[in-house]
């Protein structure tokens, strides 16, 4: 395996496809799934963000296809791991999906350069009404009654720029109490692990499946001064004993049906569940999946494609 890259999996899907190539990938092995759908950027640019510069866009066309992307560790471009995501998702068709003029790229990705590269795309984004999640090396002058975020995601997933990290860190910072243990489940970058800390959890106990995002977690956590409140695991919720009050989980829905059991047994009665990350067209899906493991559905937003549930216990 070379050393210092990664494979840099790119699909190009139709839009009724992208959760299930994500679910793929992230089988694959990628710890985090990059989504770049041309119509978040025309949104986006109709909207009005601090420190946000938008490319001018023109009117997106039904059927414009949406990029996947994952990241691989190491050389994977003439490895089985390539031929089998190639293969699940020429089947999707097959399983009923729209997949569009579906196509599978590989290419190798040095990770300094990628590392350095991104970051002049990503600057100070302010999410819900006190949240700023401000990258390490941007300059930021703080308003009264902010919270800050300083944040580096490394190769980890969780920068506030996808709908389903805004919703999630929108609803925590809504239902938030002082003194509250949280968990935070496929961590990611850290982001609402830190979230969390700064809204005022006495305790904060955060997992990620993958060892990559689980030490960019630490390193933020670290950075922020937050070591004696937040602890970052690898592993799955089954990682985490004890109670919380609450429990956030920023990922895909099948894993977010997955792992309900195990949120209902963590949760201390009267516990909220934010689980975002869940394409609209299985909303209802993940609303009986919840009902059915004891939950009972408290709250719900959305943004573009993807829906947002708080419920509780």
């Amino acid at each position: 395996m070379a050393e210092g890259c990664w494979t840099k999996i790119t699909v190009t899907i139709g839009q009724e496809a992208v959760e299930a190539v994500a679910g793929i990938l992230m089988a694959a092995g990628a710890g985090g799934i990059e989504i770049v759908d041309p119509r978040d950027w025309e949104q986006a640019a109709a909207g009005d963000h601090y420190g946000e510069l938008y490319p001018e866009t023109a009117s997106v066309m039904p059927g414009t296809p949406v990029k996947v992307i994952g990241y691989l560790a190491g050389d994977c471009r003439k490895a089985p791991i390539l031929a089998g995501i190639e293969e699940q998702v020429s089947a999707l068709e097959s399983l009923g999906l729209d997949a569009g003029q579906a196509q599978v790229a590989a290419g190798l990705v040095k990770e300094a350069d990628w590392a350095e590269n991104w970051k002049k795309f990503y600057h100070p984004r302010r999410v819900g009404r006190r949240i700023v999640i401000k990258p390490r090396w941007e300059a930021y002058e703080a308003q009264p009654g902010d919270i800050v975020l300083e944040l580096d995601p490394g190769m980890a997933f969780g920068t506030g720029e996808h709908e389903t990290t805004r919703l999630c860190l929108a609803q925590l910072e809504r239902w938030m109490q002082p003194g509250w243990t949280v968990y935070d489940v496929g961590t990611g970058s850290g982001v609402l692990a830190l979230a969390a800390a700064k809204l005022g959890a006495g305790q904060v106990k955060a997992c990620d499946l993958d060892p990559v995002a689980a030490a960019a977690a630490r390193d933020n956590v670290i950075y922020n001064g937050l070591e004696g409140k937040i602890s970052v695991v690898v592993g799955t919720i089954a990682a985490l004993d004890g109670k919380a009050h609450l429990i956030a989980a920023n990922i895909i829905t099948d894993v977010i049906i997955d792992i309900l059991p195990g949120v209902t047994q963590r949760l201390t009665d009267g516990g909220l569940f934010i689980a975002s990350g869940i394409i609209r067209e299985r909303r209802d899906e993940v609303t009986a999946a919840i009902e059915a493991a004891g939950l009972e559905l408290w709250e719900e937003d959305e943004e573009a494609d993807w829906v947002c549930l708080v419920s509780r216990k």
